[in-house]
């Protein structure tokens, strides 16, 4: 019995400590507004599992994110400029259209390697992923 609580108090111990270490992939990530920042071509909507890719009206689709603050969004060909805030702590930006005054906001779910992917709930609880790539320069 003595045994066995050294040796579990050790396990305890060894599982803490390798715990708290910090990984290398931790510290070269780049801060979220980083990640986001750049001009972004749309490749698509995501609902009920099923991706959708842009269509013909679609296909000169992108939001470009500034790093000032401010967006420029094209959606069916339609234009749309205004300021952004990001909420870095639940990945969430809100695009606030200088056009209509309103505000949508979005749950950032992927930014790393060249793809950004957002989504927007609806308020009937539809959850719509667009995604996007990183515009080469």
């Amino acid at each position: 019995m003595k045994q066995l609580i050294v040796f579990l108090s050790i396990v305890f111990i060894s599982v803490n400590a390798f715990a708290q270490t910090e990984t290398p992939t931790q510290s070269t990530t780049p801060p979220l507004k980083d990640r986001i920042v750049g001009k972004w071509m749309y490749k698509g909507t995501e609902e009920f599992a099923v991706l959708t890719p842009a269509d013909s009206t679609q296909k000169n689709d992108y939001v470009e994110i500034t790093a000032d603050g401010n967006y420029i969004m094209v959606v069916n060909g339609k234009e749309e400029t205004g300021a952004y805030k990001l909420v870095t702590d639940y990945k969430q930006i809100y695009f606030s259209s200088n056009a209509t005054k309103k505000t949508k906001m979005f749950t950032i779910k992927s930014s790393l390697n060249g793809k950004l992917v957002l989504d927007f709930q609806t308020p009937d609880l539809i959850h719509t992923k667009y995604q996007y790539e990183k515009l080469k320069q």
